[in-house]
């Protein structure tokens, strides 16, 4: 077969099966396989362009609803799992056996079309070979060793890892960079993956430095609990009667294209230069706060919980899913509340009776953080944006010396209507405009803070520091 780097873009298109996919396999020249897969290029732009934003959020809505009709009992996690794809992260799913799993996957996965799904049960047996391909035999006589990775886990846009934990630590090891990177090395091979979320289910848990590593790659994680609930179990029932437990087929107006999704996802990582999801600077500073107090209560029920920076700024993908699920394009305070998505193992169970769970926790931090956050926001929110006005101002020093623009724009964005006017008086009159000037009128704005709170009188001392060493940056 043909060693030829096919662009991931081309993979996108719902046609590279049919299009490309057989003229890799009839060996035909290498210009007219990249001629094929710029076609299809060509043609994803043209549709990425039609896309209508908040049509695409309807049916998202719809396919969480029409899975809990199928799949009894699960309506936290078919909202996490719509918001896992929504920012292209994976999810993990642990629970005890016949708990509808594989059901549940099967068909969340069906709703999107022209996609590829690579689903495989692990065991101690399964190889590298069959997640990323077997050896490409004619290379391998030359004394190189590549896989043929089309069918593989690497070209396909979903992945289902049914009992995870079976699969040993090698071969879990080999999951790492398509996981995290989309990137999968060999040697000498290195090809990039188009997988867009991948969910893997298990029966128990084991604890190895592998393991552990591998579930910091699943940023979304829930737990099952069989339910004997008499009402619950006799919908099950009614369900099951009607469909054997099949994946229903879903309906063809509320399925989305793959291409879709993976618009949703570049517009949530900022892809496109000219479109946005809001985050207003104050409301991550709410983020931050409910994050670092949510990880000291859960330290109380489990002492090694732990959430990392990496997944406390990701968190922001979560925020601006949240933001689009309820058609804004902004993030409010009100979106923090969704955080539980990401931050806790929905439905796990804390205490030895299992009536207390990591989403209770967290509601009640919530609550007390929000509170907190409106003694302190009249304080610390203008020395936010003075702080994020300054993180600019290191890449561009003329903001130091006509900042009132900047800063302006800059509050356009903010929660609080009045934010400018009230942060304007952190600079010089406009007579006035120098570097000097703006460094010693914002020093004194800053300086007048005294909070109640040593929190904010902490962050009052660092932003005068951080104020002193950017404008340093221009004197002479």
């Amino acid at each position: 077969m043909h060693r030829v780097n096919i662009p991931p873009e081309a993979r996108l298109n719902p046609n590279f099966n049919f299009k490309v996919l057989p003229l890799i396999f009839q060996e035909a020249p290498e210009k007219r396989i990249y001629q094929a897969c710029e076609t299809l290029v060509q043609e994803n732009l043209e549709f990425y362009d039609q896309i209508d934003l908040f049509s695409v959020i309807d049916r998202l809505n719809h396919i969480e609803m029409e899975i809990r009709k199928s799949v009894i009992n699960r309506r936290d996690i078919a909202q996490q799992s719509i918001r896992a794809l929504m920012t292209s992260e994976h999810q993990f799913i642990f629970s005890a056996p016949g708990v509808a799993k594989s059901l549940f996957t099967n068909q969340l996965f069906s709703y999107f079309k022209g996609s590829g799904v690579f689903s495989i049960q692990l065991c101690p047996d399964t190889s590298p070979d069959d997640l990323f391909g077997g050896y490409d035999i004619e290379r391998f006589k030359k004394g190189e060793v590549f896989h043929n990775i089309e069918g593989s886990i690497i070209t396909n846009h979903f992945a289902f890892l049914d009992e995870f934990m079976d699969g040993n630590d090698k071969l879990l090891r080999s999951l790492l960079g398509v996981l995290l990177e989309r990137k999968f090395i060999s040697g000498n091979q290195v090809e990039k993956a188009i997988l867009h979320t991948a969910i893997a289910t298990a029966n128990y848990m084991r604890q190895t430095p592998t393991t552990e590593a591998l579930l910091d790659r699943f940023l979304y994680k829930s737990f099952i609990n069989p339910v004997k609930d008499m009402f619950i179990l006799l919908k099950i029932d009614q369900v099951y009667n009607e469909n054997e437990g099949r994946v229903l087929a879903p309906n063809p107006e509320a399925m989305i294209d793959v291409r879709e999704i993976t618009y949703i996802k570049r517009l949530i990582k900022k892809e496109f230069p000219d479109q946005d999801i809001v985050i207003p600077p104050e409301v991550d500073y709410l983020k931050n706060l409910v994050a670092v107090a949510f990880e000291e209560e859960m330290k109380k029920y489990r002492d090694n919980y732990y959430l990392s920076p990496r997944t406390i700024t990701k968190s922001n993908d979560l925020l601006k899913a949240n933001a689009l699920l309820n058609g804004r394009r902004n993030v409010i305070e009100e979106d923090v509340e969704s955080l539980f998505y990401l931050f806790c193992t929905l439905n796990e169970p804390l205490n030895e009776d299992k009536t207390l769970l990591s989403q209770q926790v967290f509601q009640k931090t919530v609550e007390k953080k929000k509170q907190y956050f409106d003694f302190i926001k009249d304080d610390i929110t203008p020395m936010i944006y003075i702080v994020e006005f300054l993180h600019k101002a290191e890449v561009n020093t003329e903001l130091l010396k006509t900042p009132l623009d900047f800063i302006e724009k800059s509050t356009e964005r903010s929660i609080f209507i009045d934010l400018f006017d009230k942060l304007k008086h952190a600079f010089t009159s406009e007579e006035d405009l120098t570097p000097v000037a703006n460094k010693k009128q914002m020093i004194s704005f800053v300086e007048k803070i005294n909070s109640n709170y040593s929190e904010v009188n902490v962050f009052r001392n660092k932003t005068i520091d951080y104020i002193k060493e950017v404008f340093s940056r221009i004197e002479v």
